[in-house]
């Protein structure tokens, strides 16, 4: 039988130790090679990524950068030299990094040894592992999805305000007279502040005229993991998270090579927030357990 766990912690731990390879580097290495070298489709690593190491990439990398900086102190001539050692601009910006991390300046850490080893160690290791599902598992069935041609906006380093998206989607079909279904695609995980949705209608019937900056997709066919999300929208991103969790507790199921796909049920202009339902579909394919 497969060990979920550990596989996919070896695989993240391919990232890290490419992700250090690359710790200096400037721009950061593209999260896309960081997927690669997980062999974990770039659509879902940095989920995974931050379920198994309870921090985003970003956040690994500044960490292990202050790791870095922490070790220089003891040898450098000066909190500058670390500072510039370790990849910061100035030793300003290093002890705002430090200060925000461990509430200690540099200066401090130099000054106290035994301090200093401590805050190595720790800033050595992830702020915390894998998480348990705090809910418990899911409620979740495999079904099948043909593909939909939507009618979509792309919201791009910013998770998009859900009411006035639509709004302007629905202003740009001509009103909802032939919609079939409100339709959200997350590209990635929202915790990147570089993260990418499309917002979506599926309709009855296409439509012409629409501004330059929508576009018609098709989205994937084949096998997902669904479960059911009620509730505000606020709590959507922990159902997600869940799910993924979810999955990984399952021995024939992988996650597949495309993105996520929300279902938004109900119209939150007409429904209660507590009675709002959002079904969420996860991709996958699947394994030989063996």
């Amino acid at each position: 039988m497969i060990d979920r766990e550990a596989l996919v912690l070896a695989r993240i731990e391919r990232a890290v130790v490419l992700l250090q390879a690359h710790l200096f580097d400037e721009p950061p290495l593209e999260l896309a090679k960081l997927a690669e070298a997980a062999a974990l489709s770039p659509f879902h690593f940095h989920r995974l990524y931050r379920l198994v190491t309870g921090e985003t990439c970003g956040q690994t990398q500044s960490r292990l950068r202050l790791a870095a900086g922490a070790k220089h102190l003891s040898a450098a001539a000066s909190v500058t030299e670390a500072a510039l050692q370790c990849g910061f601009s100035s030793s300003q910006a290093f002890a705002k990094a430090m200060k925000r991390q461990v509430a200690l300046s540099p200066s401090q850490l130099r000054d106290d040894p035994e301090l200093l080893d401590n805050i190595i160690n720790r800033l050595s290791q992830p702020a915390s592992g894998n998480q348990a599902n705090p809910q418990g598992w899911l409620a979740v069935e495999l079904v099948s999805l043909a593909p939909m041609h939507l009618i979509t906006v792309r919201t791009e380093h910013l998770y998009p305000d859900l009411f006035d998206t639509y709004t302007r989607l629905f202003e740009a079909v001509g009103g909802p007279q032939h919609l079939e279904a409100i339709i959200g695609i997350p590209r990635d995980d929202s915790a990147q502040q570089a993260g990418v949705f499309d917002s979506a209608l599926l309709l009855s019937e296409a439509v012409t005229g629409v501004p330059d900056d929508l576009f018609w997709q098709d989205s994937a066919a084949g096998l997902y993991l669904r479960t059911r999300h009620n509730g505000s929208f606020d709590g959507l991103e922990a159902a997600v998270d869940n799910l993924y969790l979810t999955l990984l507790g399952m021995d024939a199921l992988w996650p597949a090579d495309t993105p996520c796909i929300y279902h938004y049920l109900d119209d939150p202009d007409m429904v209660e927030e507590e009675q709002l339902r959002t079904d969420i579909y996860l991709p996958v394919i699947q394994t030989d357990s063996e």
